[in-house]
């Protein structure tokens, strides 16, 4: 509650002092300059309350302290009284640090220091803000401090500001050069035959385009294709015809590759992964990505150690690499009841169906090893081992280790109306495509993640829908070579 009043004060600071700069009179002048000392305050406090407090504060908290400060820098650009280039420069690093965050998001990598440039470059561009009120203030009253000593400090707020941004472009796009080059250097390259997996009620069976790709894949790779069968148990009898092949891939969906998890053959083998489904959560792991590379012949597949996940719920057990409850679930389950070769379309009407129907508000008591969590209005948890779901929307933030026994989680709660449920959803999907670790997300990570509600609950694994069910409980029980670039 007390977050929630602090960000909105801050929102709300900007159209006040607006206010009072327009009246132009001596007494609205000192009511600005007391309201931005308030809200400067507000945001000294809210930081420090979410910084030592284990707690999701208001949402509002990402962009409070840039609508207040570059929307009073613009104000005071439009009356000529501060430099629109300057305040180009601002926005575009704001721009520039957005694209560079959302390339280290992909590459699920973070560059330290990023956030202490942000908090520098903040302090900085209120000190702008503080010495603009300044002057406006010395205007009507004849202060002690002199009018070439207020543009001194000026100038020197904003020379400060300037050489924080640029310094902040510079050292996260080198972070970024030097993650690349280290991610390059430490996979181990794989060179050796394989054999290609194909589900015929994948999707992508039934466009013509996607099974020329797949013809391409197997010819570049000198791969055979071997067909699944269409019953029920796709894998059955497949392990005697490929028991001293190594490596598989598995083309198909997100479905078909954690059936391949969960037959047992499967468990000491490399598995790789061809898009032939409709979103393809997995290809943006094992591929990055990156469009079209799974036909380039001229790199190596990468071997990595993948940690299996098992779920457990009230109807049975299951091993996943990726589990979400909640309202994404309710997506899945909108999304294939009436399955069409078209997945895009499929999953927007069910993301229409939801926004318009579903229930998005979920009384989560979540347990985390020994930790535990009660969040009273959350609209979703996810929790996996890969950070991307289908159409590279992100939903895990930070690094996850593939292999380091752990489960890997992120919840978006509310703290304020469950009015803002469902578009809050979407919102707290752009935070995690940028890898920001803002309200409404959580990040969680632990061995053993339990969650419990009086209510049912829906829930999916890889894309699959399960149902709904009170209680899950997830941890990592073994763990999978797979190939990826």
């Amino acid at each position: 509650m007390l977050e929630r009043l602090i960000t909105t004060l801050r929102i709300i600071a900007l159209p006040l002092i607006i206010y009072f700069l327009l009246n132009n009179t001596a007494g609205s002048m000192i009511w600005a300059f007391l309201i931005m000392i308030m809200a400067i305050f507000t945001d000294i406090v809210d930081y420090f309350l979410l910084k030592y407090i284990d707690r999701v504060g208001s949402f509002f908290d990402p962009f409070a302290d840039k609508i207040l400060v570059m929307g009073l820098l613009l104000f005071f650009t439009i009356q000529d009284k501060f430099s629109g280039v300057v305040l180009s420069i601002f926005v575009g690093r704001d721009i520039i640090i957005a694209i560079l965050r959302w390339l280290l998001a992909q590459e699920e990598s973070h560059v330290k220091g990023i956030i202490v440039y942000a908090r520098t470059l903040i302090t900085t561009q209120y000190g702008i803000v503080l010495a603009l009120l300044l002057k406006e203030l010395s205007f009507f009253y004849r202060l002690s401090l002199s009018d070439l000593f207020v543009n001194q400090v000026l100038v020197i707020t904003i020379l400060c500001a300037l050489l924080v941004a640029l310094l902040s472009v510079i050292h996260t796009l080198v972070g970024y050069i030097k993650i690349r080059r280290r991610l390059k250097r430490e996979r181990k390259s794989v060179n050796e035959s394989m054999v290609i997996l194909a589900n015929k009620r994948s999707r992508g069976y039934y466009d013509v385009y996607r099974r020329h790709l797949l013809r391409v894949f197997s010819r570049r790779r000198n791969a055979p294709i071997i067909y699944l069968s269409t019953r029920r148990n796709m894998f059955g009898g497949i392990s005697d015809k490929i028991k001293s092949i190594k490596n598989i891939i598995i083309a198909g969906g997100d479905g078909s590759f954690e059936g391949a998890l969960n037959y047992k053959p499967f468990s000491n083998k490399r598995l790789g992964f061809f898009p032939f489904g409709a979103a393809n959560a997995f290809y943006f792991y094992f591929y990055k990505g990156k469009r079209f590379e799974y036909l380039r012949s001229r790199f190596n597949f990468q071997e990595e150690q993948l940690d299996i996940l098992e779920l457990e719920w009230e109807n049975g057990k299951i091993q996943t690499i990726l589990v979400a409850a909640g309202i994404d679930a309710e997506v899945i389950n909108l999304s294939s009841k009436k399955r069409t070769q078209y997945g895009l379309l499929d999953y927007f009407r069910g993301g229409l169906k939801v926004l318009i129907h579903s229930n998005s508000v979920f009384h989560f008591n979540c347990k985390v090893d020994d930790k535990k969590y009660e969040w009273k209005n959350c609209v979703n948890l996810t929790l996996g081992k890969i950070p991307n779901y289908g159409l590279g929307l992100k939903c895990l933030i930070g690094k996850v280790y593939p292999d380091d026994g752990l489960v890997y989680g992120l919840a978006c709660i509310n703290t304020h109306s469950t009015f803002f449920n469902k578009p809050l959803r979407l919102w707290a999907l752009l935070l995690s495509s940028f890898n920001l670790n803002h309200s409404p997300i959580l990040p969680l990570h632990g061995k053993v993640i339990e969650v419990r509600s009086d209510n049912p609950f829906p829930i999916h694994a890889g894309g699959e829908y399960l149902g709904k069910t009170r209680w899950i409980k997830i941890k990592v029980v073994r763990k999978q070579k797979v190939l990826m670039i």
